[in-house]
C-alpha cells in the first residue's frame, strides 16, 4: 500500500475493502494479519497447490486475501507503476500469465542442481512480478506460489532469510536483469533432506 501510481490505488483500497478499514495503516495492520493467519492455514494443508496453474495462482490469492478485499483472486483491470516500474498492461495479462504459466506448468526443477534450480526460479519470481496481475498482494502470492513449487521438486526456499534491502534491490534490478535474484535464491535455496 502507498505505492502505486500516485495513491490512486491506495483510495481504491480503502474505499473497496471488507474490514472497514479507513486509513492505510489500518488497512496495512489488517491485512498483515489476515495474511500471517491465512499463510498458517494453508502450512496447516487449508489450501494445497497440486498443479501450479494459473488458475491456482489465482485461487491461492483468493485464498490469502478473501478477509481483506473483495476482489481477491481477480485480476486488476487497471494498469499499475511503481517508481519507474511499469506493471504489465491490464489489458495484456490474461495473455502473458498464460504464456508464464503455461512454461512454469511445463517446466521442472527435477534433477536439477541448487544453482540451476535456483537460476529457474528467479525467472519465475520476475516474471510474477513483471505480471503483477492483482492490485494488492502480488509479492507475497509470488513468494508463497514459488516456495511450494520449490518444494515439490525437492527444494527448500528458506524465505524468511532474505536480506530484504537486497532482496527489494534484486526486485527492481530484475526488470531487466534477473541475476541479483539467482544470487538470492542460491543463498537461499536448499535440498529437502
Amino acid at each position: 500500500m502507498g505505492k502505486y501510481f500516485d495513491g490512486l490505488n491506495d483510495e481504491y483500497l480503502l474505499q473497496n475493502n471488507v474490514i472497514g478499514a479507513r486509513t492505510l495503516e489500518e488497512l496495512g495492520s489488517a491485512e498483515a494479519f489476515a495474511f500471517t493467519v491465512r499463510a498458517a492455514q494453508m502450512e496447516r494443508g487449508g489450501f494445497v497447490l497440486k498443479h501450479f496453474t494459473e488458475e491456482e495462482f489465482k485461487q491461492l490469492h483468493h485464498f490469502l486475501f478473501q478477509d481483506v478485499y473483495p476482489f481477491a483472486g481477480i485480476y486488476r483491470n487497471v494498469n499499475i507503476s511503481k517508481g519507474t516500474t511499469v506493471f504489465c498492461h491490464a489489458s495484456y495479462l490474461g495473455s502473458m500469465a498464460a504464456h508464464i504459466f503455461n512454461e512454469l506448468t511445463n517446466d521442472s526443477l527435477q534433477g536439477l542442481t541448487t544453482a540451476q534450480a535456483a537460476k529457474r526460479l528467479a525467472y519465475y519470481k520476475a516474471e510474477l512480478n513483471m505480471l503483477h496481475p492483482f492490485r494488492e498482494g502480488n509479492g507475497r502470492t509470488a513468494r508463497i506460489f514459488l516456495f511450494h513449487y520449490a518444494k515439490r521438486f525437492g527444494f527448500e526456499w528458506a524465505y524468511e532469510k532474505l536480506d530484504y534491502d537486497e532482496y527489494m534491490q534484486a526486485m527492481i534490478q530484475s526488470v531487466t536483469n534477473s541475476s541479483g535474484l539467482e544470487v538470492i535464491f542460491e543463498k537461499t535455496l536448499a535440498r529437502l533432506k
